[in-house]
């Protein structure tokens, strides 16, 4: 004789509460729930959140801040910007602040953290982008970030971002032969897969854009005179009048370049020397040069081998930004996520 399912009538009988509750009578769930979504709704109002991710606010202080942050970075001002595009940037910023809130809740909570090494490597290498310590300090008070904190928030964020990789590495590995299948796929394309004409050359360059353009003509025609009578070679006169302060401490060497990395009315002249030749003294919209031709170049097809590395970073890198999407839309399905568009 079969025993009476009384587990799943009382499963059954507990479903049809609840819905008899929150859907037909407006009982003690259903009032709970009223008071706790008005609870927060009020909340919400009083501290200006604009979105509550897994019980955790985000305030339209901090939206604004990060706004501010999205811009500066662009160096963009806020009063440049029509007010839809703003709104715009408003919800995007919003979402990646969620985003991150995520990453930090999911990372905290396994007690996830850098090295001490790790975060001090970080942070220097952060602070050594500015050329001085006021120039930093500038940068951070326009920011609203004292210096502890500013260090702080490094830190977390390469926590997270070092969390981030630990979960998405193994969806991002690239084979030796995904490698050598896209070169194979792609190199009749031609776009990457050939080196262009390059050249090798030095340069004395003197600007016309504050001085006056006569006395500097005159100063490159001595200068080309002086070469060509052997009165100083030309690595000599470039360290002591070139103004090209990128080259003139190398002799005037520019190294390799192509045609594409240099204005039209220079490439247009340098490239059609030959090597070893000394160019005429000639005028760009900046100022008179004088070109040596060192070296050169054919354009030819790139290698296997040449360009290997630079796929695999490639594949790597979309690969990184699918598996974070599908990390960020795993975690926001799971996620109790409310936004309060009245406050943006």
């Amino acid at each position: 004789m079969k025993r009476f399912p009384w587990r799943i009538v009382l499963y059954l009988v507990f479903l049809l509460y609840i819905f008899l509750d929150l859907k037909v009578c407006q009982g003690p769930l259903s009032q709970a729930f009223s008071e706790r979504q008005s609870t927060l709704e009020e909340a919400a109002k009083d501290q200006n959140w604009v979105a509550l991710v897994n019980q955790e606010p985000i305030s339209s202080d901090q939206l604004r801040l990060a706004v501010f942050r999205h811009l500066y970075q662009r160096g963009k001002e806020s009063d440049a910007i029509p007010e839809r595009n703003h709104e715009m940037i408003r919800r995007a910023v919003l979402q990646s602040l969620i985003d991150d809130l995520l990453v930090k809740q999911y990372a905290d909570g396994e007690g996830f953290s850098a090295s001490d090494e790790e975060i001090s490597g970080f942070i220097e290498t952060w602070e050594a982008q500015f050329g001085s310590l006021e120039e930093l300090e500038e940068r951070a008070e326009l920011q609203s970030l004292e210096l502890e904190e500013r260090r702080a928030e490094l830190g977390r964020i390469w926590s997270r971002k070092k969390w981030l990789e630990k979960r998405i590495a193994p969806g991002i590995d690239v084979t030796d032969e995904e490698v050598r299948e896209w070169f194979e796929a792609n190199r009749e394309s031609g776009k990457g897969f050939l080196e262009p004409e390059k050249i090798r050359a030095r340069i004395i360059f003197l600007s016309t854009v504050i001085n006056d353009d006569d006395s500097r003509e005159k100063l490159i025609r001595r200068i080309h005179r002086q070469i060509g009578e052997g009165e100083g070679t030309f690595e000599e006169l470039a360290e002591e009048f070139s103004e090209d302060l990128r080259t003139k401490k190398r002799g005037g060497d520019m190294n390799w370049f192509a045609r594409d990395r240099v204005p039209d009315d220079f490439g247009e002249v340098v490239f059609a020397l030959e090597v070893g030749a000394l160019s005429e003294p000639f005028r760009t919209s900046i100022g008179w040069n004088l070109v040596k031709i060192e070296d050169r170049q054919d354009e030819r097809p790139v290698s296997f081998e040449e360009i290997e590395t630079e796929i695999r970073h490639h594949l790597e890198n979309q690969r990184t930004v699918e598996t974070i999407k599908r990390l960020m839309k795993k975690l926001r399905t799971v996620a109790n996520i409310r936004l309060f568009p009245e406050n943006l």
